[in-house]
């Protein structure tokens, strides 16, 4: 069974589902070790220097490791993120150049999504995502 969308389908670009939040971190070990020991949070999918995630199902608790040295295109530091799940992120990202939107980062291929940042009018990240199994949310 197919999840609801949560926006309209009149909207330029239709959301799925509130994919993940992503908070950047200089030491992900550090920060990874802060919220398992506290929070008590298991690990997620995907779990390595650059990028953590925690099973905080039905959202995603990220971690992005700055200062991606290997794939510049991946370096995703700054303030905080949300990630929208969208099912095209480059015709998203087209959708939103013909209404003027700040694209922050062009869309890149992860070994299971594709992703793309943009910002809102007070410069507020937002992450388009779709991941590539189909799911959302």
């Amino acid at each position: 069974m197919r999840k609801k969308r949560i926006s309209s389908r009149r909207a330029a670009i239709p959301v799925r589902a509130l994919d993940f939040v992503m908070y950047n971190t200089k030491n992900i070990r550090r920060a990874r070790a802060f919220y398992q020991k506290l929070f008590g949070l298991k690990r997620g999918e995907e779990w390595n220097d650059f990028w953590s995630e925690f099973a905080t199902e039905p959202l995603t608790f990220s971690l992005n490791g700055t200062g991606h040295k290997r794939h510049p295109e991946w370096d995703w530091s700054g303030p905080a993120c949300v990630a929208l799940a969208v099912d095209d992120v480059r015709a998203a990202i087209d959708i939103c150049r013909r209404h003027r939107v700040k694209v922050l980062i062009e869309p890149v291929q992860t070994r299971v999504c594709w992703m793309a940042w943009i910002a809102d009018p007070d410069g507020n990240r937002i992450c388009l995502h779709s991941r590539k199994d189909g799911t959302a949310g």
